[in-house]
């Protein structure tokens, strides 16, 4: 756990968290507290420096499982959802991401962010704040909407990241000999997605409701970033995108495999058609009547050679017409 004094007329300082400190932080100053757990005596000690009752520490220790905004009197509670590549341990097989609750609890000059583990967007944030900043002059709102902001950037950093893979998948589709690893991993890369697109989309409800008139109500809190909407609706675009593309993938697997077979059919229609005369040739030698031609055994050599220049004939012409 870690308390930060942004100030915007002095020096933004790292501080000890005291009880009632919120209602000590000044008009050019904003309070970050920010901890990784959900440990009962954290929550406490957050409590008593913002001022929390029962029921929202309470809120804070059992996080709801999607996207969620929470209006009380002094403050606001806003869960969002963050979706994160598995640890590399060798034993993922692509379908899954991690998903975990950042909860983002702000008042007047006050932030609270809740998270389990490290989370790469606010390690990020912070590190874009280092030094002397004016983040101080900030409202709440203004810090919630871009805490928010680098939660959705975790989001298309994670799209490109699928991207770079369909594009993998794509090439391998396009090889000569066909890898039959594609479509099971088509349907997890599908399965993936469609986890995130169902993260994703219940941001859209909580985003929404900053914006609703009652929000107005929270003038201690400021005005939230009016973009961060549109930027949602860019991550979901995104995420769209990525089903098309594996669409795309398929439809290329699935062409490739029909060449394949194709091919096959070519080497096996032709391949009857250079051994059908000999059959054809065999089957009369074969007929069970008496002719003056069957008894001359140097005629052996010639069906022989027969059957040899009717396959070269038809060899001949199916490379004359390219079907070789």
């Amino acid at each position: 756990m870690r308390a930060r004094l942004y100030d915007a007329d002095g020096r933004d300082r790292e501080i000890e968290l005291e009880s009632g400190m919120a209602a000590q932080v000044g008009a050019k100053q904003l309070l970050w507290i920010d901890v990784q757990g959900r440990e009962g005596g954290d929550l406490d000690a957050i409590g008593s420096a913002v001022g929390l009752d029962a029921r929202s520490l309470d809120r804070l220790a059992n996080p709801p499982g999607r996207a969620d905004l929470t209006l009380y009197p002094e403050h606001i509670h806003l869960v969002l959802q963050v979706v994160e590549p598995p640890a590399d341990d060798g034993r993922d097989d692509g379908a899954h991401v991690v998903r975990r609750p950042v909860d983002i609890v702000a008042g007047r000059d006050w932030v609270v962010t809740i998270h389990d583990g490290p989370l790469a967007a606010l390690a990020r944030f912070d590190a874009t704040t280092e030094g002397e900043t004016r983040l101080g002059a900030l409202d709440a709102a203004g810090f919630v909407a871009a805490v928010a902001d680098e939660v959705l950037a975790d989001y298309l950093e994670l799209v490109e990241g699928i991207e770079r893979e369909i594009d993998e998948l794509d090439e391998r589709a396009l090889r000569r000999r066909g890898d039959s690893n594609i479509l099971s991993q088509v349907v997890r890369m599908r399965r993936r997605i469609g986890l995130i697109r169902r993260t994703l989309a219940p941001h859209r409800v909580a985003f929404a409701a900053l914006a609703r008139p009652d929000m107005a109500l929270h003038e201690e809190l400021g005005e939230p970033w009016p973009g961060l909407t549109d930027r949602l609706d860019r991550a979901l675009d995104a995420v769209e995108n990525l089903r098309e593309l594996l669409l795309g993938t398929f439809d290329i697997y699935m062409g490739r495999t029909a060449q394949d077979a194709n091919d096959t059919m070519k080497v096996l229609t032709l391949l009857s058609a250079v051994l059908l005369p000999s059959v054809v040739l065999a089957g009369v030698m074969g007929m069970n009547f008496h002719m003056p031609f069957f008894d001359a055994t140097d005629n052996f050599w010639v069906v022989i050679g027969a059957m040899v220049a009717f396959g070269a004939a038809i060899l001949g012409v199916a490379r004359w017409r390219g079907w070789l």
